[in-house]
């Protein structure tokens, strides 16, 4: 059995492609959920859209602050896996979910596979940044998108065997979730934006959520600059965002079309047709790049600097709408010809071809 250990959004969208192609082989797979994402919004409607199958085992983490999360994490995965006894554990990405599930595996003597291996920030504020470090120290197998992270994982002195290039699952995912988006979701006519210019922005992180007052001026600069371009924003306000929101009496924007968290195909179809995407999230980074869409990253710095590298995204980190609005016209007004960095949309079925003599053996 090939387990998937994963928790969050970003993680099923990612790791759908491997399922279906693991399905698709015969190859038996178990989704190994944490709990991690534990609202319907962030977390079943996304199995249901993604047409996965339930999982196999859940820990049912939930909640709690981060040391006391990975550790709930890595006991209770450590005894699912212990019954379900698979030949490689995948994991995929930055979460505390990646963190508990290389380390567990690990320790219970099951080889691991990173999927999105070598992402590097550099940013040690940033809780991902150790998740996928460590995460790398101890897989077998690491899966980089693109020749800049097995690079960078080289330059860290890991250049064994198990390294591969392999492109992103998101690839996969964007570009056929994206068609599939058109013929069941009606967001757009719902919302009102089908003839007229839109932006997206989601916001979740806790450099930019955590502080009140630095979100509350990020919503009034964007607000402000996509006035000036006749832009609507629509805002999937994220649990962790609405939160400092309602604690401290933070409203939106003349601008903003506020709504609940979307599902993955809600989202994705917005996402196609919109003239701009805002972002702190580096797979919405990803998949706005991947869609020809241009993108404002909300950071200070990205572990995807391919986006920055094709002109798909810029970095924006400043409370200063002058400069906001300028970076929206370079944006917005940059031609959509980009190369797409992170891979043909066959990622799974080479991740497979890799792992599938390990999964056969006896």
């Amino acid at each position: 059995m090939l387990a998937i250990v994963l928790g969050t959004r970003p993680e099923l969208i990612k790791c759908a492609p491997i399922i279906i192609e693991a399905q698709r082989r015969g190859i038996p797979v178990g989704i190994v959920h944490t709990g991690q994402h534990y609202s319907h919004e962030l977390d079943r409607v996304f199995f249901q859209e993604l047409k996965l199958p339930k999982s196999v085992a859940n820990v049912h983490v939930g909640s709690h602050p981060p040391a006391r999360q990975v550790g709930f994490m890595v006991l209770r995965l450590a005894d699912a896996l212990a019954e379900l006894k698979p030949k490689v554990v995948l994991v995929q990405g930055d979460t505390n979910s990646v963190l508990a599930g290389a380390l567990a595996a690990f320790k219970s003597g099951i080889p691991v596979a990173h999927l999105e291996a070598g992402l590097r920030s550099d940013d040690w504020d940033m809780p991902e940044e150790a998740n996928r470090v460590l995460a790398d120290r101890i897989s077998k197998w690491l899966f980089c998108p693109t020749e800049l992270q097995r690079e960078r994982l080289r330059q860290e002195g890991i250049a064994h065997d198990g390294v591969h290039v392999v492109g992103n699952s998101i690839v996969d995912a964007a570009l056929h979730y994206a068609k599939v988006s058109y013929e069941v979701s009606d967001i757009a006519e719902r919302l009102g934006v089908t003839s007229r210019k839109y932006a997206v922005l989601t916001m979740h992180r806790q450099s930019n959520v955590d502080d009140y007052m630095r979100l509350r001026g990020i919503l009034e600069t964007i607000n402000d600059a996509a006035v000036h371009h006749g832009l609507s924003v629509v805002f999937p306000i994220h649990p962790r965002t609405k939160a400092v929101m309602d604690a401290h009496g933070i409203q939106c924007g003349s601008a903003f079309i506020p709504v609940e968290p979307l599902g993955y195909l809600d989202l994705i179809r917005l996402l196609s047709s919109a003239d701009l995407v805002f972002t702190d999230s580096g797979g919405i980074q990803e998949e706005a790049c991947i869609l020809r869409v241009p993108s404002i990253t909300l950071r200070q710095n990205t572990e995807r600097p391919e986006t920055l590298h094709v002109g798909a995204s810029a970095l924006h980190h400043e409370i200063d709408v002058e400069k906001l609005v300028e970076t929206m016209r370079i944006q917005m007004t940059r031609p959509r010809n980009w190369e797409n960095p992170f891979g043909d949309g066959k990622t799974a079925s080479r991740v497979l071809d890799i792992l599938a003599p390990h999964l056969a053996s006896s």
